[in-house]
């Protein structure tokens, strides 16, 4: 594990033209998170950033970390500009390190599918790597009950955002092993709006001045809905011992939904 960062070097222009807007906002609620458990002395792991800079940016708030790539040109690229070795999850994603050897896990949008069995899978290979007790803070794309960013875009998600999940969903998926301690929520419907034009024009991309504009007109936009849920929402959790989901059976050995399905159907 390499040594921590004590200053931050991208907190300037560079880190901001290296980033899309969307990354940084969600860069900014993981650091908030961060911040507040102290993670100085903390041996923390990081999962899914493609970016060199997120991973650097993760790295100024302190901390001894590790990086786990989810392909071999983003584990090639992270290693050269990190100096240091970069573990490539295994297809199924499981991951290369022992039982409980981190005290933080931070989950990048997108590292989620949105298929319930395939993500409690990936949760439970997190619980697994986390100390107890330790934080797990991931980020997906929220599924607004007032979509209507979505449904201007068709329904469409932006590339690489992985699967959409409620609130309760979250909770669903996270209360098996973790204690829900929050969540922050950002990315409201003008930087949405923006970032699924930009996503649509992949083939013919706008120029970095134009989009830079165009992001900060929509964050302008966006300050009167500041209370408002945004499309990205990043959670956290305290790892606990695991408690597997139990379905509800009766006495005669069936399940509760299939016995109430079959009355239904009489």
């Amino acid at each position: 594990m390499e040594t921590p960062i004590p200053a931050d070097p991208l907190a300037g222009d560079a880190f901001r033209q290296a980033c899309s807007l969307p990354l940084r906002l969600e860069l900014d609620a993981v650091r908030r998170i961060l911040d507040s458990l102290h993670p100085e002395g903390h041996a923390c792991l990081d999962i899914g950033f493609r970016s060199v800079q997120a991973c650097k940016r993760l790295r100024a708030g302190g901390g001894y970390w590790t990086s786990a790539a989810i392909d071999a040109s983003v584990r090639d690229r992270l290693a050269a500009a990190l100096q240091t070795d970069v573990p490539m999850l295994d297809p199924q994603g499981e991951l290369p390190f022992e039982d409980k050897q981190f005290d933080v896990v931070v989950v990048a949008l997108g590292s989620l599918s949105g298929d319930a069995d395939a993500d409690t899978a990936l949760i439970r290979e997190y619980h697994r790597v986390l100390k107890a007790p330790g934080y797990l803070i991931l980020t997906v794309e929220y599924a607004h009950p007032v979509g209507l960013a979505y449904l201007l875009n068709r329904q469409q998600q932006v590339a690489g955002t992985g699967g959409r999940y409620s609130e309760g969903a979250l909770f669903d998926l996270l209360k098996t092993g973790f204690d829900w301690l929050g969540y922050r929520s950002f990315c409201r419907f003008w930087v949405q709006m923006v970032w699924q034009w930009t996503d649509r024009r992949r083939q013919d991309p706008p120029d970095v001045r134009r989009l830079r504009w165009l992001y900060l007109l929509a964050r302008v936009l966006d300050a009167p809905a500041f209370f408002a849920r945004g499309y990205l929402i990043t959670v956290y959790g305290r790892r606990k011992g695991w408690r597997p989901r139990r379905t509800p059976t009766l006495a005669d050995g069936r399940s509760m939904p299939d016995a109430v399905l079959r009355r239904l159907g009489r």
